[in-house]
């Protein structure tokens, strides 16, 4: 039996009462490559200063600091692959280009980006680079003018970006299921063993859809079609420019964490083709450890095999430095001895990643950039639950037995069609005034056992739904200050309601455009740009637009339907928050209260709240777990079975937003220490502290009798009173 001082302590706890210390040693023991308040960083990067004063775009104060740690570290430290972590709006963009412009020689800079930001790095170049030399790589006859390059280009003597979309990039050759066929069904055509997948039989129409190796002796079961002949201009530029570019600029490479994806391999080819490399990312991990395991081979493949790791072995990673689950089943059986035991053992992935990864990995080789660090160049940011009632009538009657109906088959049939049912809950109470809902169910075998259904609401023509009132009230309140209004749909597929809500805020006298997935992605923002100019409102995939772009003109950003994607969510929603914006941006969630709706965005609220308080900070593609290792789609399909209570949206979001401004306001972190100078507060570099609370927050403040904190006293007053509470007191802020 444990005893009190025996019994584990959660990392909550841990970091609670801990966590001054923890952060004192760890500050002592690094050895930073930048240290901006050290004179001897300073004048090491001097020059670098120099140079960022002749950009045509002047960073802020923090940005410049990164800038000049950068390149510090790529210039100086002879360190070749770094990382720029970043959340959304901190000018991620910014920070690589002037990083790439202060080099004391010109540099021929490579940049891959997904494809509707090609237009974005071209325009920000100019903006930013005095004389610079840009080219647009991503074109069809992209190897054509690589080809060209070889032939003729020598040493730049300015500077030069070639900007290529991920998708050119890694355009290759196509490929075809290459299998024997045996009464129809594919079986590999080495050893011989029927196609599988896990537990289940592949069918050639599977095998032609997506790449899948043999489950016995792991051969490729595609091979190349020599009908679709291409070249890979990632291929191109490993074989041919070698050397040729001085610099790679990865954004966004977090989508680069595939094994064996197209664009991992591309990844791959291009940090091979250049010495120095800078990568961009929001969400460098995404809750599992193997995200890292191939990002950082392609960087530094001899230091993860210098820690006894090869190619191939994501799942010893895994076992060391994430978490694995062994499920394992026991079924009744006959056989001819009588009836016995057949056990059968699965292992899967589960979230969760081991701190030592930063110590070992990225610490050396990262900088970290937070909104809140940038925060004196951005607007008052504010987000708002709107949760409406179910009509009633028809509505809320089938949407009840639908939701008891799914609730039944998840017991009799399990959560093997749990994503469909989740889909059909989120949406239906917005789309059943245009289309009913049909569920398949599907049993063990996966043959479809049940048909779930709930039909289309007959609606007179002039009548609407709950929502759609409160949205036409909100466009109205907003019209009536200028601002116009980004709104998000999320079911854009076969339950489309754009065509609907966009007659109704017409028929309400509201110029409203919808942006479709047929626009080209490299041509998003130029659209945008071109049709919205006269507009009230944006009608929008949050999808098409999550990652990149500048969403200035829309402050008022809704999310009419939520899924549950985190990191979708908090990347959509920070659209148009972000440098550049003059105007106070207001977010609004809106969720029917008592539905799936209310429970994905509270599970939403819960999942990002609880990162917060563990992490310290927002890391967005982790925060979709809690420290329990439930997904949000587990946790609603237990709240569907179980009738879990998730209800409280707004309380949910109110309680996140105070955890967020914790992080935002505290700097490093940590903890600041203020001093009361000419009644204002300063903080430690001698700068006033802005702070933008609201009246009701109380303050916990650490009051210091002497710098060093031998003596403290604690007390919790409101943030009116803060001023006063301080005069004359040397004060250590602590938690809001």
């Amino acid at each position: 039996m444990q005893t009190d001082n025996e019994k584990g302590m959660e990392l909550k706890e841990f970091l609670m009462k801990f966590g001054s210390r923890l952060s004192e040693k760890t500050t002592n023991h690094l050895s930073v490559v930048y240290d901006p308040l050290s004179a001897a960083s300073t004048a090491m990067a001097e020059e670098y200063g120099g140079r960022i004063k002749g950009l045509l775009r002047r960073p802020f104060p923090v940005q410049e600091e990164i800038i000049k740690g950068i390149a510090v570290g790529l210039y100086m430290k002879g360190r070749e692959r770094l990382f720029v972590c970043g959340e959304m709006g901190t000018g991620k963009t910014m920070i690589a280009l002037s990083a790439a412009a202060v080099s004391a020689k010109p540099l021929r800079t490579l940049v891959v980006c997904p494809t509707h930001l090609v237009e974005k790095w071209i325009r920000e170049t100019k903006l930013v680079i005095p004389g610079v030399q840009v080219c647009d790589l991503a074109v069809k006859n992209a190897i054509s003018v690589l080809e060209m390059f070889r032939r003729t280009k020598g040493r730049p003597s300015v500077h030069e970006i070639y900007v290529i979309s991920r998708e050119r990039a890694k355009l290759g050759y196509g490929w075809r299921a290459a299998v024997m066929l045996k009464r129809g069904d594919p079986y590999c055509s080495v050893c011989g063993t029927r196609a599988m997948n896990e537990d289940y039989y592949l069918t050639v129409d599977q095998l032609e859809k997506k790449k899948y190796k043999c489950s016995v002796c792991k051969s490729p079961l595609w091979q190349a079609d020599n009908k679709l002949k291409r070249f890979a201009p990632a291929e191109f530029i490993k074989r041919y420019l070698k050397g040729f570019f001085d610099l790679v600029i990865l954004d966004e490479v977090h989508d680069y964490k595939a094994g064996s994806s197209l664009q991992g391999l591309a990844m791959g080819a291009l940090l091979s083709a250049a010495r120095k490399s800078l990568c961009l990312t929001g969400t460098l991990n995404g809750g599992y450890a193997d995200d890292l395991f191939h990002l950082l081979f392609r960087l530094e493949p001899e230091e993860v095999k210098r820690a006894g790791f090869s190619h191939n072995e994501v799942t010893k990673w895994l076992e060391t430095y994430g978490t694995l689950e062994r499920v394992v089943k026991l079924d009744d059986e006959d056989n001819y001895y009588g009836r016995g035991r057949r056990k059968s053992q699965m292992t899967r992935k589960r979230p969760g990643v081991s701190p030592v990864v930063i110590g070992e990995y990225l610490l050396d080789k990262s900088c970290f950039v937070r909104l809140s660090d940038v925060i004196e160049g951005l607007p008052p940011y504010e987000e708002n639950v709107v949760t409406v009632p179910l009509h009633e009538g028809e509505q809320g009657t089938h949407y009840k037995k639908l939701e008891n109906s799914l609730k039944g088959a998840i017991k009799a049939y399990g959560t093997r069609s749990l994503s469909a049912m989740l889909q059909a809950l989120l949406s239906y109470p917005d789309s059943c005034a245009l289309y009913p809902e049909c569920i398949e169910i599907k049993d063990k075998t996966g043959l479809v056992a049940d048909t779930l259904t709930a039909p289309r609401l007959a609606l007179a023509p002039v009548e609407l739904l709950p929502k759609e009132i409160e949205l036409v009230n909100l466009v109205r309140r907003e019209k009536s200050e200028s601002r116009k209004v980004l709104c998000y749909i999320t079911f854009t597929g076969t339950r489309d309601i754009r065509p609907r809500l966009q007659k109704i805020l017409e028929e309400a006298g509201f110029r409203v455009k919808s942006l479709d997935a047929s626009v080209e992605p490299k041509k998003r923002e130029a659209w945008i740009a071109k049709n919205t100019r006269d507009s009230d409102m944006l009608l929008v995939n949050p999808e098409l637009v999550k990652t990149g772009l500048d969403l200035y003109e829309f402050p008022t950003v809704v999310f009419y339907q939520v899924g549950y994607n985190v990191f979708t969510l908090r990347q959509a929603a920070r659209r148009s928050w972000r440098i550049g914006q003059t105007r106070p941006v207001r977010v609004f969630f809106f969720c029917y209260g008592k539905t799936m709706q209310e429970t994905a965005l509270t599970l939403v609220a819960k999942k990002l709240e609880t990162a917060l308080m563990v992490e310290g900070d927002l890391p967005e593609g982790l925060a979709e777990y809690t420290s329990s290792g439930e997904s949000i789609v587990e946790e609603m399909g237990k709240a569907l079975a179980e009738g879990g209570s998730y209800s409280g949206a707004e309380a949910a979001w109110a309680a996140f937003r105070k955890k967020e401004i914790e992080a935002q306001l505290s700097m490093n972190g940590g903890e600041t220490v203020f001093t009361e100078k000419s009644d204002k507060i300063i903080g430690m570099n001698g700068s006033a502290v802005k702070t933008s609370v609201s009246e009701n927050v109380v303050v916990k403040v650490t009051f210091l009798s002497d710098r060093k904190g031998r003596k403290q006293s604690v007390m919790e007053v409101s943030h009116g009173d803060l001023e006063k509470a301080l005069a004359g007191k040397t004060a250590q802020f602590a938690l809001f």
